[in-house]
């Protein structure tokens, strides 16, 4: 299974082209004079301006620039489909240049392929941390090889995807110093420097020996050798071995070390696809909340203990970006529709709102009642550079990325999101969903008949209308010029939590649903990681409460208005049986919960609107009831 090229992907949705304007403002507005400039000042290079702040200007500098460079990749073949000769088209591929070439001077400056905008602690020697982390040298270090690893992953996407002047040799250079430094290691000193989050070098390694190895088999073996020293074969088996191993595991160290070790697969039935497999088992059953947002503070937590972890401080957004790329990689490989279903969930809750109503991303995504996202500003100038800023960056320059897939003259559409597909012999084939009035359509055009494989949602009520025997997916043979339309009903479906039986939401089709909650005590946050925060306050109907957090340990806080009494009559379980009752529908996709009381015995109306929405307000998405 393949996915399709990005520039043969034009996406339709205006919820997702708002998404992805925002996102090209924020690319269009990144300076590259500051972008090279750490680069430039490691290679001894003069610069003329500083670099960004925050995590851009530190030991870690470089990373969320690398994904910048994949972005604006992206973006550069999203464009030279669908506007082919706009401005903007122009624009970044002249960025694209100017930072190839930047990076290349740099390379050629320092002699050896080498390239980092970390803050210099030695000018004599500027691979300090690298020597520090395999203890040859006394300095002070962070995660150098994971923001080593955007920048070459940033490199590789701006050769493969935007096929940028010079981005192939700087990607190669790049990759022979790894060869060179991760060769010398032997067993104690792999073990030593990988104890320490190094992102996705086996990722990237292992795409550069898929890239090549036609071309130069021999040197994509080498690529593939230093990918293996990056493999961590018994610690994934260790990871999967007994109940609650992933307590307290860094999750997004965690998730881009299955993710580099299964693209060096090289049969769907080897170790590396089998192991994978059971990991986002794990991991999406037993650690996903129901928008497809994963762990507390950057962890995950006890095996099925969701509602004991709700805090401000839940479901960090780069961990749903690699469990996105996970799942796609698996479905790729197996064609198992359950990755797909993941990957919608995630798509149309936690990505969705993700950037922010004026623009910027989010770090957290909290899970508890009474919380809200706290968006970075929306301009390079003033942004934090958090790892969630980088892979935001991607997210939204990629949509399309995850919509068609095509295998022996079958095209699997994927993902229910307005869009067109334009084939390489004109072919072209367009669906066009309508959530608020149940409507999709279908068309090809074009000289040939297709065969379509569409994906039929899990929330659609009328499932056995459209598919028969249960099947997976349904085909439709379509004529040119046809156009094949789908009436569909989209189901109120209760949440519920493992680890609490006491816990209800709702979603409605796709759509994870949330009470709106207000602005109350608005803007007051705390201190959750270097230049990271949270919000302080959690507030629920007038009743507040702060709570103080530091890095690694969060403090989960119950109000009682969190507590909703059942309406009279009902226990849980006859009250999961007939829910529908209770919830009335507005029109679009918001409605109204009725029939409960409050903590006081007051009867009380709950509006439900889709979680994405909510930018600029607190929410809930579960509740207490007793």
């Amino acid at each position: 299974m393949q996915r399709v090229s990005l520039q043969n992907v034009h996406i339709k949705d205006p919820l997702w082209i708002e998404a992805m304007t925002k996102n090209f403002t924020f690319l269009s507005e990144m300076d590259d004079e500051r972008v090279l400039s750490g680069f430039r000042k490691t290679a001894g290079i003069p610069t003329e301006k500083e670099p960004y702040g925050f995590w851009e200007n530190s030991l870690i500098a470089g990373h969320a620039v690398g994904h910048y460079f994949s972005a604006l990749a992206m973006a550069i073949c999203v464009l030279s489909g669908s506007d082919p000769a706009s401005e903007l088209l122009s624009d970044y591929k002249r960025k694209a240049d100017t930072i190839v070439m930047g990076l290349r001077e740099c390379q050629k400056s320092l002699g050896n392929g080498f390239l980092s905008a970390a803050t210099i602690q030695d000018p004599a020697n500027v691979e300090i941390q690298f020597d520090a982390l395999e203890g040859k040298e006394e300095a002070q270090t962070w995660v150098p090889w994971y923001a080593f690893h955007k920048v070459l992953q940033g490199l590789i996407d701006l050769w493969k995807y935007s096929h940028t002047e010079g981005a192939k040799e700087a990607a190669i250079d790049l990759a022979d110093w790894v060869v060179a430094r991760v060769g010398k290691w032997d067993d104690e000193m792999k073990r030593k420097v990988l104890s320490v989050e190094y992102g996705g070098m086996n990722d990237s390694l292992y795409q550069l020996w898929r890239l090549l190895k036609e071309e130069d088999p021999e040197k994509a073996e080498t690529y593939k050798l230093a990918a293996q020293k990056f493999d961590e074969p018994k610690l994934y088996k260790d990871l999967l071995g007994f109940r609650n191993r992933l307590r307290g595991v860094h999750a997004n160290a965690t998730i881009p070390k299955f993710l580099g070790y299964l693209q060096g697969y090289e049969d769907p039935s080897d170790e590396k696809v089998v192991l994978s497999q059971k990991f986002w088992d794990l991991v999406v059953s037993r650690h996903t909340y129901a928008t497809g947002g994963i762990g507390d503070m950057e962890h995950f937590f006890e095996d099925g203990m969701l509602d004991a972890s709700r805090t401000q401080c839940n479901a960090e957004s780069c961990c749903c970006y690699n469990m996105m790329k996970l799942s796609q990689m698996l479905f790729e490989i197996t064609g198992e529709r359950k990755y797909l279903d993941y990957i919608e969930k995630a798509l149309w809750n936690a990505k969705l709102g993700s950037v922010g109503p004026s623009g910027g991303y989010t770090y957290f995504n909290p899970m508890g009642t009474g919380y809200y996202r706290l968006y970075s500003p929306s301009e390079p100038s003033k942004n934090p550079f958090w790892c969630c800023v980088g892979t935001g960056l991607e997210d939204f320059a990629k949509i399309g990325d995850q919509i068609f897939y095509e295998e022996n003259g079958v095209v699997t559409i994927a993902q229910w999101i307005s869009s067109e597909l334009v084939l390489g012999n004109g072919d072209q084939i367009k669906i066009s969903v309508d959530y608020k009035r149940g409507k999709l359509s279908l068309s090809v055009t074009g000289n040939e008949d297709k065969k379509i494989r569409l994906r039929i949602p899990d929330w659609l009520i009328n499932r056995d209308e459209i598919v028969s025997e249960n099947e997976d997916y349904k085909c439709f043979s379509i004529r040119p010029n046809e156009i094949k339309m789908i009436d569909f009903t989209m189901k109120l479906q209760m949440l519920s939590l493992s680890d609490n039986s006491d816990v209800i939401g709702f979603s409605y089709g796709p759509f994870v649903l949330c009470v709106p909650l207000g602005n109350e005590k608005w803007g007051i946050s705390t201190g959750a990681g270097i230049d990271v925060y949270a919000p302080a306050w959690k507030s629920v109907f007038g009743a507040s409460v702060k709570s103080d957090i530091t890095y690694g340990k969060t403090n989960k806080a119950i109000l009682d208005r969190e507590f909703l009494k059942l309406p009279k009559g009902e226990t849980i379980e006859s009250f999961r049986s007939d829910f529908e009752t209770y919830i009335q529908k507005n029109g679009d996709l918001s409605f109204t919960l009725e029939g409960f009381f409050d903590f006081e015995g007051k009867s009380v109306k709950l509006d439900l609107v889709p979680y994405y929405g909510m930018g600029n307000e607190r929410y809930g998405i579960y509740w207490y009831v007793e």
